[in-house]
């Protein structure tokens, strides 16, 4: 299973998003592509045009998180047809999470700023389960908080083979940093094992903000690496299981 996460800035160089897909051999085979800042363009979601670039055989989903500068920004998932039926995909809110052991300094941070609407898609079939994470900017406890909603939804779910979680996790900085390992410490707890943990950059400037997670029946082996492509100021990050 081929997997890969990009956030496409709001698709404003969405023509270099469909060149890539559409020509760079890491996307040929791909199984499932979890995209952050997903928008509208020409009336069409930015999804639909990405799974047509893909080519054949590939089903999409798209929900909106928010309205960003007048424009729609959401999360997307596009993937192999036969993995999931078409009304699979639900939003899961990551938003209005209750908090109780945030800082003074993060807690004042959140209202001069208030938080960006957030959401995860989460799609289904009896052997696999995905989501598709988009954390908020500002704030480390809440983006573990929002992190640790998605662990949550997992629990309470039905028993599946295998579970992914994908997508833009906002860390800004390097992975040593405290954030880091305390998201790190929850996927422990969760029986996540981080795919991406070797990859050191996966923003232009150098940060780390993406990663892939995955659990349950995981083959012996797996890699992930990186494409240096500036269709965003992110990097497309796959993993391969």
């Amino acid at each position: 299973m081929r997997i890969c996460t990009w956030n496409i800035l709001l698709g404003r160089r969405l023509h270099s998003v469909l060149d890539t897909v559409g020509s760079l051999p890491d996307f040929h085979d791909l199984d499932l592509f979890a995209i952050q800042e997903a928008s509208i363009h020409e009336g069409r979601p930015d999804a639909e045009v990405i799974a047509e670039a893909m080519g054949g055989g590939y089903s999409w989903f798209q929900a909106t998180a928010q309205l960003f500068r007048g424009r729609e920004q959401g999360n997307a998932l596009v993937w192999r047809r036969e993995l999931f039926e078409q009304d699979s995909p639900q939003v899961v809110s990551l938003s209005n999470l209750s908090i109780p052991h945030m800082t003074r300094t993060e807690r004042t941070l959140l209202r001069a700023i208030p938080p960006q609407r957030r959401i995860a898609i989460r799609a289904e079939s009896t052997d696999l389960r995905v989501y598709v994470m988009h954390l908020d900017v500002l704030g480390f406890t809440h983006k573990l908080e929002q992190f640790r909603a998605i662990i949550k939804d997992m629990a309470e779910r039905p028993s599946v083979r295998m579970t992914i979680i994908a997508g833009d996790l906002n860390t800004f900085g390097p992975p040593r940093l405290q954030l880091w390992r305390r998201i790190r410490a929850a996927s422990r707890q969760a029986e996540l094992t981080e795919l991406t943990r070797g990859l050191r950059r996966t923003h232009w400037t150098g940060q780390k903000l993406d990663a892939i997670y995955a659990a349950g029946a995981l083959p012996p082996g797996h890699r992930a690496w990186t494409v240096s492509v500036r269709a965003s100021d992110h990097l497309p990050v796959f993993a391969e299981l």
